[in-house]
């Protein structure tokens, strides 16, 4: 027979999201339990790739939770393939010359590019290259994590990491590489602050 329809809980804190899809869980998660902390951890080909349209409307209406964005210029995940934040002549697997802006574009500066609507609160974008600098980003998502509880909505926090695997070079060169190419081409810095 039929039985009466019960409310399921889940006591989890970690919710998996198919790939790119993530601001939309994170939108159903931060309103079905408001005074939780919600945060999104998205690479730059899940983010910036598959899931543009979810950041772009997350973030366009001001959703209540935060984003921590890696950006490694590259797919670590799944073989080094070029991603929307590839470097110019920045090698991939699928770019083995190195990326051709006339063939594949320029790579995406998601910080710049929610910087242009009106809803979010915090978009910061720093570097995880030395102590100092990963000092700055860990005060940086203390914010961003402060704003979303305080309610004021979206807060965006974009690291610069690196991928010594697919870069091809040992850990302390991707720094200095990451210094000498990936922070000029993203700048580091807090491109909106609701507190100012």
């Amino acid at each position: 027979g039929c039985g009466t329809l019960g409310m399921f809980h889940f006591n989890t804190d970690v919710v998996v999201s198919p790939h790119g899809r993530t601001p939309a869980v994170a939108t159903g998660a931060k309103r079905a339990a408001p005074g939780k902390l919600v945060f999104s951890y998205q690479g730059d080909g899940d983010l910036a790739a598959i899931g543009m349209a979810e950041i772009m409307h997350a973030a366009n209406r001001g959703e209540n939770f935060t984003v921590i964005f890696i950006n490694n210029s590259t797919y670590g995940m799944t073989g080094g393939q070029m991603a929307p934040t590839t470097l110019v002549g920045q090698k991939a697997t699928t770019a083995p010359l190195g990326r051709n802006p006339a063939e594949t574009g320029y790579p995406m500066k998601m910080c710049e590019i929610l910087s242009q609507l009106e809803a979010p609160k915090y978009i910061a974008r720093f570097a995880l290259d030395c102590p100092a600098n990963i000092l700055k980003a860990k005060k940086g998502i203390r914010k961003a994590f402060g704003m979303q509880m305080a309610g004021k909505g979206f807060t965006f926090v974009e690291l610069l990491s690196n991928c010594p695997t697919n870069w091809g070079m040992p850990a302390l060169e991707c720094m200095d590489w990451m210094r000498e190419n990936t922070m000029k081409v993203f700048p580091l810095g807090v491109f909106r602050d609701g507190d100012e």
